[in-house]
């Protein structure tokens, strides 16, 4: 089954139906069993994500079939090398029905704007962090990512040294065992670094090392909502931080509508200037080892502390129980909303899976 995750997207039904649709409306395709020499079709697919990637064009999808790739004397099992455009954005996911496995790090160089990562299995090496995001308008949408605790961070979007990353969304992945607990609060679920008006919602955090969302140094203008957040048994932070440097001050970043359990030390932490423009409101927090929010100059606003009632937490069942406390701020259960958005309609047959 291809990674899912919690969701309260604000795209439609028929949205979403375009979204996955247009998934699998496969131009090339590779295969581990494939030729890089041959001629990318589903019968003659290429052997690896790389040239995959290499022979799409604008507006392209090329998808990959089931089983493991990975970087063959490269750093990067996936790298994108040239833009789409916002009406034919090119695109790698799975083949419809299958589940590919990307071992390795993946790269959204800067330049190569509207690109898309969708319905794939990413598991990092802990050499680097396992997607880098330099561009702009890149989509990670509905994958499993994980590192499996070796280190690093799954995701981290712009850099100081290498490019901001300009409207990214990143929604309806699971993302678990992100970072090694060995490297204290450095590694994190999505390092959203040197990010400008970014969305990263609808998603499903398990025991991330660090912070499931870590906003940090120069985050402006991100939207962080409906996701889930699962602090796990090897958090040593958990939640979801804003913060700046001395030479950066986040502005404008909004945190709403997340349930958060289980952190370590803080569900919500806020160290940013008064009168930044930078909002915590309506989320459920639960289970903090220290307090439910630190806030030293963010607005805060209808958060509640409230039991999430998980419906089988330790089997990977974040859906929300009946009597969850969490209804008060929140429109709709964001799992039992994904789940049948994805064709699940019975959710205790179609669990989010914790683990590769």
């Amino acid at each position: 089954m291809a990674a899912l995750a919690s969701a309260g997207c604000r795209s439609s039904t028929d949205e979403l139906a375009a979204a996955r649709a247009g998934a699998t409306n496969c131009i090339r395709y590779a295969a581990p069993w494939g030729d890089d020499r041959a001629r990318g079709t589903k019968t003659r697919p290429f052997r690896t994500a790389q040239r995959l990637v290499e022979s799409l064009r604008r507006g392209q999808t090329g998808c990959l079939r089931n089983g493991k790739y990975e970087a063959e004397g490269e750093d990067y099992v996936l790298t994108f090398p040239r833009a789409g455009t916002a009406r034919r954005p090119i695109r790698i996911s799975s083949a419809r029905g299958e589940l590919a496995t990307l071992k390795g790090i993946v790269l959204v160089p800067e330049g190569s704007d509207h690109v898309a990562l969708s319905d794939v299995r990413v598991v990092g090496d802990g050499s680097m962090n396992t997607i880098k995001v330099y561009a702009a308008d890149t989509v990670l949408e509905d994958n499993d990512i994980t590192n499996g605790s070796l280190g690093r961070s799954c995701v981290i979007l712009g850099s100081d040294d290498v490019a901001r990353a300009s409207r990214t969304l990143v929604r309806r992945n699971l993302f678990h065992d992100c970072g090694d607990p060995a490297n204290g609060n450095k590694d994190h679920a999505v390092y959203a670094a040197h990010v400008v008006d970014g969305r990263i919602r609808g998603n499903l955090f398990v025991n991330p090392s660090g912070y499931a969302v870590h906003l940090y140094p120069n985050p402006q203008g991100a939207v962080v909502s409906n996701n889930v957040i699962d602090g796990g048994t090897d958090t040593v932070r958990g939640g979801i931080v804003i913060a700046g440097d001395d030479d950066h001050q986040p502005a404008g970043n909004i945190v709403r509508r997340n349930v958060i359990a289980f952190s370590a030390d803080y569900n919500l932490k806020l160290e940013v200037a008064e009168g930044s423009g930078n909002v915590a409101r309506d989320n459920c927090l639960w289970e903090a080892g220290d307090e439910p929010i630190s806030n030293s100059g963010g607005t805060l606003t209808g958060n509640v502390v409230a039991d999430p009632g998980f419906a089988d937490r330790a089997g990977g069942d974040y859906g929300l129980g009946a009597g969850s406390g969490c209804f008060e701020v929140l429109r709709k259960d964001p799992v039992l909303r994904l789940l049948r958005a994805r064709g699940c309609a019975k959710p205790d047959r179609c669990r989010l899976p914790v683990r590769p």
